[in-house]
C-alpha cells in the first residue's frame, strides 16, 4: 500500500511538471475558491461595523467548517471507493488529486514570463504578467520593487501550493492535501489581509490561528528543502547565506529565497540588501523552485525503489 501511495504521488508530480494547469478543464480548487468568496460575502456582508468582533470571529470559524467539511467527506469517499474498486483506480485517483493540489507549473512559467516581458518591453510590460501571476494589480513602478514582490509571492507559494502540499499529501494522502489547500485558499483570501484590511480584522483571526498550527511542520520542512536545494544544486545560489537567513529570520521559504538570492524581501524585513534586485533574480528564483521540486521527485523515486 505504501508503494502504491508513493507511486501515485510521483505520477501526480510528473503530471504537474509536464502539463501544469489546463484551463479548459474543471479544477476543484477553483470551485473551493469561489465557495470561499461566496461565504465571505454571505457571512460577513458589507456592514461589518454593525457586527460585534465576537460575532465576526464566529462567522470566521463557520466559514472554515463550511468549506472544510464537504471537502473532507467528498475526497475521503472517492479515495476509499477507488481503492475498493481496484488498486489501480486508487493510484489513479491519488495521482489526479496530487496534480490538482500542486501549482508548480504556473509559478515556474509565470515567473519566466515576467522576466521575459521586462527584457522585451520594459517595466510597464513587466507589471502586467506580474499582476496575472499574483492575482492582483501590481502597483510598484520600479524594476527592483516589482522583482521583490514577484519573488516574495513565488517563495510563499512554494510553501503553500508546492512543497508543503506535497508533504501533507505524503503524510495524509489526498484527503490531507485537499484540506491543506482549502485552508491555504482561505488564508489567501482572508487571513493574509487581517493586518491590512479592516474588513478581516476579526473575521480572519480564526483562519490565522488554525494555519499557525496546521502549517507549523509543513512550512519548516519545505523551507529546509529550499535551503538544501540552494546549497547543493546548480543555479548560482548563495547556499550558505540561504541557511543563515533562514535560521536568522525564520519566515519559511521566503527567508530561504531571500538568502539564496542575496536580496531583502517583505519591505526589507526578511534578508539583507546585499545587492540591488533585478529581473534576472526572478529567473534564479524559479530555478530554485524547480530544483526544490525536482529534489522532492528524486526523494519519491528513492522511496519507491528501496521501500
Amino acid at each position: 500500500m505504501f508503494k502504491l501511495h508513493i507511486l501515485a504521488l510521483l505520477l501526480g508530480t510528473i503530471l504537474e511538471f509536464v502539463f501544469g494547469r489546463i484551463y479548459s478543464l474543471w479544477n476543484p480548487m477553483d470551485t473551493i475558491k469561489r465557495l470561499v468568496e461566496f461565504l465571505d460575502r454571505a457571512l460577513l456582508g458589507d456592514e461589518i461595523i454593525l457586527l460585534e468582533p465576537s460575532k465576526q470571529r464566529s462567522f470566521g470559524r463557520w466559514l472554515i467548517v463550511i468549506v472544510v467539511a464537504p471537502v473532507f467527506l467528498i475526497i475521503l469517499f472517492f479515495n476509499i471507493l477507488c481503492y475498493e474498486i481496484a488498486p489501480s483506480f486508487g493510484v489513479l485517483f491519488e495521482a489526479v488529486a496530487t496534480y490538482f493540489c500542486l501549482d508548480y507549473h504556473r509559478l515556474y512559467y509565470g515567473g519566466l514570463g515576467v522576466t521575459d516581458d521586462f527584457y522585451g518591453d520594459g517595466i510597464d510590460a513587466m507589471k502586467h504578467p506580474a499582476g496575472i501571476l499574483m492575482n492582483q494589480e501590481e502597483n510598484a513602478d520600479t524594476e527592483p520593487n516589482v522583482t521583490k514582490n514577484v519573488i516574495t509571492y513565488i517563495a510563499k507559494e512554494t510553501d503553500r501550493s508546492v512543497l508543503s502540499s506535497l508533504l501533507v499529501m505524503f503524510l495524509f494522502g489526498p484527503v490531507g492535501g485537499f484540506l491543506y489547500r482549502s485552508l491555504m485558499l482561505i488564508q489567501d483570501r482572508i487571513g493574509d489581509s487581517v493586518a491590512q484590511n479592516r474588513r478581516y480584522e476579526f473575521f480572519g483571526q480564526p483562519i490565522v490561528s488554525v494555519n499557525k498550527v496546521v502549517d507549523w511542520l509543513p512550512s519548516r520542512v519545505s523551507s529546509a528543502i529550499v535551503v538544501f536545494a540552494a546549497r547543493h544544486t546548480f543555479g548560482g545560489f548563495n547556499g550558505k547565506n540561504a541557511r543563515y537567513i533562514h535560521l536568522r529570520d525564520g519566515q519559511g521559504s521566503v527567508s530561504a529565497f531571500a538568502g539564496a538570492l542575496d536580496i531583502a524581501l517583505e519591505n526589507g524585513l526578511i534578508g539583507d540588501d546585499d545587492k540591488v534586485a533585478d529581473a534576472k533574480d526572478i529567473r534564479k528564483a524559479v530555478g530554485l523552485l524547480r530544483n526544490s521540486y525536482l529534489l522532492c521527485q528524486v526523494i519519491l523515486v528513492i522511496l519507491l525503489l528501496f521501500f
